[in-house]
C-alpha cells in the first residue's frame, strides 16, 4: 500500500514537471512572429452582457471604454450565465503575415462567434466555434479550430461566447505543423487510454462471465461514465467522431459526470458489502447513487437553454458527495475495514487533479497536452485501482471460501462420524427390537393358538350342554338359543383372532365348498339376531338359488363382521337390510344400515388392520381387525368390499364373490 501512495505522488509530480517544463514565457501583449508557433491570445478586454442583449457594435463600443476587464491570463470564470465579450488585437510582424490557425483549446463553449474588424471600421464574421455547432476546418481535429489569414499589422477580434458549462476562454493561435504535431501526440496518449479502458473492460466481462456478480456491471458502467467524461471535456467526444454533427445538448457532458458519480458510490457499497461496514454506511453509499441517477436524468431531460442550471445543480451536488464519500472512507480506514486505504488513495489520485486544473486555468501552469488530460490521469488511475480493488475483493472472497470449505469438510466429518456412531447405536437398538418383535410375535401365536384349543372345547361342551336342556325344555327354548348364538359369537371372535394370526405369517389355507349364498347369510342373520333381540334385520334373497365355491367358516366370518358392525353403529329403532343378488358373474351382499356412515377420510383406511375410525366413538367396540379380515378373506376368494353412503344417510358395504357358472335363476 505504501507503494501505491509513492506511486501516486510520483505521478502528480511527473505531471506537474512535465506542464512547467512546456510553459512559455509569458507576453504583456499579443504579438505574432515569424517565431511563434503557439500564441495563447492574451491580454485582452472583456466585459460581461447579463441579458444578452447587446450588438457586436455596442460591445465594441463598451470594451473600448475603461470598465472594461483586463485578461493577462487565461483562467476559468466559473458558472457564469452571461454572455461574454472580448477584444483581441492582435500585431503581426510583415514575416508572421499569412495563413495561421485560430483554435478553441478547450471547447467548453457552446457557441463562440469570433468576428474580425476590417480596416474600414466594420465587423465581419469569422467563424463560429464550440460544442453546438459543426466542426469547420478543413481536417478533423479534436479542437475546435478555423483558419484564419492575417494581415500585417494590427488586427483586432470580437469573440462573443455563451456556454452551459465553466466559462473558459482559452484561444490560440497555432501554426498547422504544431497543431498537427501536438494532435500527434494527443492521439497516442488516448491511444494509451482507450487501450487501458478496453483491457479492463474486457477483464470486468470476462469475472462478470465466471461469477455472475454485479460489482463488475458496476465497474464497467464506471469504465464507460469515466470514458465520457474524458472523450467530452479533453474534445474527443461526438464531435470528433462526427465532426459534421454538433453536440445537441449542453448537458451531455454532465450527464457521464453524474453517471460517475452513481457508479462510484454503487461500486464503494457493492464492494464494502462483503466488509464488516455499518449498514448506514451502506444506505449513504447508496443513497448518493440514486442521487447521481437522478442528476443524469435532469440532464437528460432539461431543455437545452436550461443546460447552464442543470450543469451547475451536478456540480453543486458533485463537490459535497465527494467530500460524503471521503469523510466515510476516512472513518473505515480508522476502523480497520478492509478495502478503506486503497480507496483513500484512489479518492487522493482523483483529488491531485483539482489543484492541478485550478493552476492551469489561472494561467501558473500552461495548456498542453499533459494539463488537458490530466483528469484523464487521475481516471486512469481511479480504474486500476478499482481493478486491484476488485482483485483484492476476489483474493478476499477466495480465502473466505477456503476457509468455509474447510470449516465445513471438518464439521461434515464429525457429523460422518457422529452419525455412523448413532446409526450404529441406532442399529443394535433396531437388531434389538426386531429380535423382541419377533419374539412376541412368537409368543402372541403361541398364546392365541392355546387360547383357541383351550377356549373350543369348552365352548364345545357349553353348546351341546345348552342343546340338551333345549331338548328337554321346550318352553325356554328362546333363552337357551340366545345363549347357543353368544356360544357361536365367542367363537368367531377367537376364529378372528386365529385368521389374523394365519394371515400375517402367510399361512391362511382355504377349505372350499359349494354352497348356496342366501342360506349362508340367513345363518348368520340368525345368529346375529340372537344377539340383538330387540334389533329388526330385513333379508331380502332373491327367488332362486346363487351358488358359490368358498370356504363357508371364513365367508360366515366376513358377512358377520360386515353385519354386525352395521347392527353396532346403527340405531335400535332402524333396521339392518341385508341384499344378496346376481351382477352379472358375481355375487353381491350388499349390507346397509342407517347410521352416520363414514367419514370421507376414513373411507380407505377402515380397511386396514386396527383401525377404527371416527364413528367407533358412536358405540362400536373392537379391536379393529373386523374389515380388515373382511377385505383379506374376500381377496382370498377373489372377490372386494367397497363402501358407498347410503341415499338419505347411512352406510352401504357391498360384498362381492365369484358366482359359480352353472349357476341358474337371479
Amino acid at each position: 500500500m505504501r507503494l501505491l501512495f509513492k506511486l501516486a505522488l510520483i505521478l502528480a509530480c511527473a505531471v506537474l514537471g512535465a506542464s512547467h517544463a512546456s510553459a512559455a514565457d509569458r507576453k504583456d501583449a499579443v504579438h505574432v512572429t515569424q517565431q511563434d508557433i503557439s500564441i495563447p491570445l492574451i491580454p485582452r478586454k472583456i466585459v460581461m452582457d447579463p441579458q444578452g442583449e447587446l450588438s457586436p457594435d455596442e460591445a465594441l463600443q463598451r470594451l473600448s471604454e475603461p470598465g472594461a476587464i483586463e485578461e493577462d491570463a487565461v483562467y476559468s470564470l466559473g458558472y457564469i450565465p452571461e454572455t461574454l465579450w472580448a477584444r483581441i488585437a492582435l500585431d503581426v510582424t510583415p514575416d508572421a503575415a499569412g495563413r495561421w490557425y485560430l483554435s478553441l483549446e478547450l471547447p467548453n463553449f457552446d457557441r463562440l462567434q469570433v468576428d474580425i474588424l476590417t480596416s474600414s471600421g466594420h465587423l465581419e464574421p469569422l467563424t463560429e466555434l464550440g460544442d453546438m455547432v459543426p466542426d469547420q476546418s478543413p481536417f478533423r481535429s479534436r479542437f475546435h479550430i478555423a483558419p484564419i489569414d492575417l494581415p500585417p499589422g494590427q488586427t483586432v477580434l470580437l469573440v462573443k461566447g455563451k456556454t452551459s458549462s465553466t466559462m473558459t476562454l482559452d484561444l490560440k493561435l497555432r501554426k498547422l505543423d504544431w497543431l498537427l504535431s501536438e494532435e500527434r501526440l494527443f492521439l497516442a496518449l488516448q491511444t494509451f487510454y482507450f487501450g487501458v479502458i478496453a483491457v479492463l473492460t474486457l477483464s470486468a466481462i470476462g469475472l462478470f462471465g465466471v461469477t455472475r456478480e454485479s460489482i463488475y456491471l458496476i465497474y464497467i458502467a464506471n469504465l464507460v461514465a469515466h470514458t465520457g467524461v474524458w472523450a467530452i471535456l479533453a474534445g474527443s467526444g461526438p464531435g470528433y467522431l462526427w465532426p459534421n454533427t454538433p453536440l445537441h445538448h449542453p448537458s451531455v457532458g454532465h450527464f457521464f459526470v453524474a453517471m460517475t458519480l452513481t457508479t462510484t458510490f454503487a461500486f464503494a457499497a457493492a464492494f464494502l458489502a462483503t466488509s464488516q461496514v455499518p449498514k448506514l454506511a451502506h444506505w449513504i453509499f447508496w443513497g448518493m447513487s440514486a442521487s447521481g441517477v437522478l442528476l443524469m436524468a435532469v440532464c437528460l431531460a432539461v431543455p437545452t437553454d436550461l443546460g447552464y442550471w442543470a450543469n451547475r445543480l451536478v456540480s453543486a451536488v458533485v463537490l459535497p458527495c465527494a467530500c460524503a464519500i471521503g469523510a466515510l472512507t476516512i472513518v473505515g480506514m480508522v476502523r480497520g475495514v478492509a478495502g478503506a486505504r486503497p480507496l483513500m488513495l484512489t479518492w487522493l489520485g482523483i483529488l491531485i487533479v483539482v489543484p492541478i486544473g485550478w493552476l492551469r486555468d489561472i494561467g501558473l501552469v500552461p495548456t498542453n497536452v499533459f494539463t488537458l488530460t490530466v483528469s484523464q490521469l487521475a481516471s486512469v488511475f481511479e480504474m486500476i485501482m478499482f481493478a486491484y480493488l476488485l482483485l483484492q475483493r476476489l483474493g478476499r472472497i477466495q480465502k473466505d471460501k477456503d476457509r468455509i470449505q474447510h470449516e465445513a469438510l471438518t464439521a461434515a466429518r464429525e457429523h460422518e462420524a457422529l452419525l455412523e456412531h448413532r446409526v450404529a447405536a441406532r442399529t443394535a437398538d433396531l437388531d434389538a427390537a426386531v429380535i423382541r418383535e419377533r419374539e412376541a410375535q412368537r409368543l402372541q401365536q403361541q398364546f392365541v393358538v392355546m387360547v383357541g384349543h383351550e377356549f373350543r372345547n369348552p365352548l364345545a361342551i357349553i353348546d351341546n350342554m345348552i342343546q340338551n336342556l333345549a331338548r328337554g325344555a321346550p318352553a325356554s327354548r328362546g333363552r337357551l338359543d340366545r345363549g347357543r348364538a353368544a356360544v357361536r359369537r365367542l367363537r368367531r371372535m377367537i376364529d378372528t383372532c386365529l385368521i389374523d394370526e394365519r394371515i400375517r405369517g402367510g399361512q391362511m389355507q382355504l377349505r372350499k365348498e359349494r354352497l348356496e349364498a342366501g342360506k349362508l347369510v340367513g345363518e348368520v342373520i340368525a345368529t346375529i339376531r340372537a344377539a340383538h333381540a330387540t334389533r329388526q334385520f330385513e333379508l331380502d334373497l332373491p327367488e332362486g338359488p346363487l351358488l358359490m365355491t368358498v370356504d363357508p367358516r371364513l365367508i360366515e366370518i366376513a358377512v358377520s363382521n360386515v353385519i354386525d358392525n352395521a347392527a353396532k353403529y346403527s340405531p335400535e329403532t332402524s333396521p339392518v337390510e341385508t341384499h344378496v343378488h346376481a351382477a352379472g358373474s358375481q355375487i353381491e351382499i350388499e349390507v346397509m344400515d342407517r347410521g352416520p356412515g363414514v367419514p370421507e377420510t376414513d373411507r380407505e383406511r377402515v380397511f386396514e388392520r386396527y383401525y377404527r375410525g371416527s364413528r367407533s366413538g358412536s358405540g362400536g367396540t373392537g379391536a379393529g381387525l373386523g374389515l380388515f379380515l373382511v377385505r383379506a378373506i374376500l381377496s382370498a376368494h377373489g372377490g372386494t368390499i367397497t363402501y358407498a353412503d347410503r341415499p338419505g344417510g347411512g352406510a352401504a358395504f357391498t360384498l362381492r364373490l365369484p358366482l359359480d357358472p352353472d349357476t341358474e335363476g337371479t
